[in-house]
């Protein structure tokens, strides 16, 4: 009997040994299940933040491949006085689109000139009764949102603010980059 109960007592240890590497094992099991999870959902956050840093990449390499820039600061951030006997002017730089826009007090006409129209213009006391050929006008107007797209191939043109009483101009003009594969607008007709 006392070989039945050493064999009992030796059963019952090696059950109870078995029975604990069992419960580490399933521990352990459920630790690295845990890690694993973990693991899943930082690799998740990653993409989603690896996908947004792409998506802000593509935008900024965009934005750097056709930059958009403001052209005119001859105001600061405010208001420009004009009237009568005096214009606003501003050169449109080859490869770009000029964006023109601006608010005042008082109508206002825009004319984008050549650069022989402009000395025409200038020369005659800024008269359009002098200016020869074809050429862009806006207004009059208190507000305007235009853009001119002939200087994307063509270095030939400035853009000339006229009001016929005194105000003020709060403008915002910008240039987009964006040349053109062959010559435009008076280039392309006088190169």
């Amino acid at each position: 009997m006392a070989v039945w109960a050493l064999t009992l007592v030796i059963a019952l240890v090696g059950a109870g040994l078995l029975y604990r590497a069992g419960e580490s094992a399933r521990l352990q099991a459920e630790v690295a299940a845990n890690r694993a999870d973990q693991q899943r959902l930082r690799a998740d956050a990653l993409l989603e933040q690896t996908k947004v840093l792409s998506d802000r990449s593509r935008t900024l390499e965009q934005q750097a491949a056709s930059p958009v820039l403001r052209m005119w600061n001859a105001c600061g951030d405010g208001p420009c006085q004009v009237g009568p006997g005096s214009v606003r002017v501003g050169s449109v730089p080859d490869t770009f689109q000029l964006q023109l826009q601006f608010s005042s007090s008082v109508p206002i006409n825009v004319y984008i000139f050549t650069f022989s129209q402009w000395t025409q213009f200038d020369s005659c006391g800024f008269a359009l009764r002098c200016v020869t050929g074809q050429y862009k006008s806006f207004g009059p107007s208190s507000s305007v949102n235009q853009t001119f797209d002939d200087a994307e191939g063509c270095s030939g043109y400035v853009w000339v603010l006229q009001a016929a009483q005194s105000g003020t101009i709060t403008p915002d003009v910008r240039v987009a980059y964006k040349p053109a594969a062959h010559p435009t607008g008076i280039c392309a007709t006088s190169p």
